[in-house]
């Protein structure tokens, strides 16, 4: 199977405001991104700023991204051979994140710190898959389930793993539904909601006969 065979198709840096759009209302009542911006009144503003810095970045840091149903929901991830983001780089993205949220900023800079600190260094070849989305219209239609399978298919076909974090029990429950176990500890936001990372193992074809 390949990503196309899902229903799924490439977005680009050219889509980004488009992402921006799913990613915004799909994430607003997250818990995780409840707690890094707690004022509703704002909150749509910070997390278009948010997803915004992290789409330009993913696309920027050799990451791509997958959209399903006329950008119904969509999906961001790194593959195994994206650059690893040196220092320099992670300085720029952390300013880049805080020039965009201004006043909003600490709370997703110390998130990010958190999954940055936490995310498995020594794991084999793996996809990571940063942020799946959809609609809150088209959410229960098996759209992320597509986007996530389109994923798989990428992995597999190169015998990879996949590597996420799951940010609310029902994301958890539809990962672990798809493959995904937990990887170690839950990361635990200060005073704030629990992060599940995940991975789902290698998967390599058989081979042929």
């Amino acid at each position: 199977m390949t990503a196309s065979a899902t229903g799924c198709e490439p977005a680009d840096a050219g889509d980004l405001d488009t992402l921006v759009d799913v990613y915004v209302p799909a994430f607003f009542d997250d818990p995780v991104f409840g707690w890094v911006f707690p004022d509703p009144s704002r909150r749509a503003e910070g997390l278009r700023g948010f997803f915004g810095t992290v789409a330009a970045s993913t696309f920027a840091g050799g990451g791509s991204a997958l959209q399903a149903d006329d950008f119904a929901a969509v999906s961001m991830f790194y593959p195994p051979d994206a650059p690893t983001p040196t220092d320099a780089d992670q300085r720029e993205f952390r300013d880049r994140l805080a020039r965009s949220l201004g006043d909003q900023a600490d709370r997703a800079l110390a998130v990010m710190a958190l999954l940055e600190a936490h995310h498995p260094h020594d794991l084999p070849p793996h996809y990571y898959v940063t942020f799946l989305a959809a609609l809150p219209g088209h959410q229960g239609r098996g759209l992320g389930t597509r986007l996530q399978k389109a994923v798989f298919a990428l992995a597999d076909a190169s015998g990879a793993g996949t590597y996420k974090e799951a940010s609310s029990p029902r994301n958890l429950a539809l990962y672990e539904r798809l493959g995904h176990r937990r990887h170690g500890p839950e990361i635990r936001v200060p005073d704030g909601p629990p992060i599940w990372p995940i991975l789902r193992p290698a998967h390599p074809r058989p081979a042929l006969r």
